[in-house]
């Protein structure tokens, strides 16, 4: 019999520049261009009853990029969360973001923290986004976190409780794009037990039926889970 919907799915969003290159426009553009695509899949997820949608939007290892592209996204990001905050909270999403987020801009950090306040009580769909995230940094401050009084008790349940993703369910199927298959450093903890899609079309290809597609693949796979 096939599998209910997956509760949590990350998808790792890969290939803006690669979908820019390919049509001749700017890299600038592949970027702008992977937000609608954003925005079609959360709606898609909407659709699908999907409760738990967590998207990659940008590494630590990202800042290496040259300074006009870095400061072209952070940009795209503050007039993105403008954008898209009515449809939020018309939609009932509750957004919140994961990473290092101290070393974002002052303006940025503000829309940030404004945009999860406003939507702390939505309820419908848990859309959280990975800025300046990277698992092996996340995994370091989590340890960094842990009172000295619970170290003599290490357990996964201990680390768990201080990752940025305490208040997430696991992750259930992770989905990249652009056709690199590899977890790039993405919920590496959470994800131990996903079922792992490798898509190759470029993110901003990517549509609300192929997210679709991908849901039903996924209800025709088998989940042992080590038994």
């Amino acid at each position: 019999m096939p599998r209910d919907r997956p509760v949590h799915i990350a998808i790792t969003m890969d290939g803006n520049r690669r979908w820019a290159r390919k049509n001749n426009f700017p890299l600038f553009w592949g970027h702008r261009r992977g937000v609608r695509a954003v925005s079609e899949i959360v709606k898609s997820a909407i659709e699908q009853n999907i409760t738990h949608l967590t998207l990659f939007a940008f590494s630590t290892e990202n800042w290496k990029r040259s300074e006009n592209e870095v400061s072209y996204l952070m940009g795209l990001f503050s007039r993105s969360i403008e954008h898209y905050s009515t449809f939020l909270l018309k939609e009932n999403i509750r957004v919140r973001f994961i990473g290092d987020l101290a070393s974002l801009q002052g303006n940025l950090l503000k829309k940030i923290i404004l945009i999860q306040e406003k939507t702390r009580h939505n309820t419908k769909l848990f859309l959280t986004i990975a800025i300046n995230y990277g698992s092996r940094n996340e995994i370091v401050r989590a340890i960094k976190k842990i009172p000295s009084g619970e170290v003599q008790n290490y357990s996964w349940e201990t680390i768990q409780k201080y990752l940025d993703t305490s208040d997430l369910p696991d992750v259930d199927l992770f989905i990249r794009t652009s056709g690199e298959q590899r977890l790039s450093n993405f919920l590496l903890l959470q994800s131990a037990y996903a079922e792992l899609f490798f898509i190759k079309k470029n993110w901003p290809e990517f549509t609300g039926r192929d997210f679709e597609a991908t849901l039903q693949e996924f209800s025709q796979r088998k989940r042992n889970f080590g038994k």
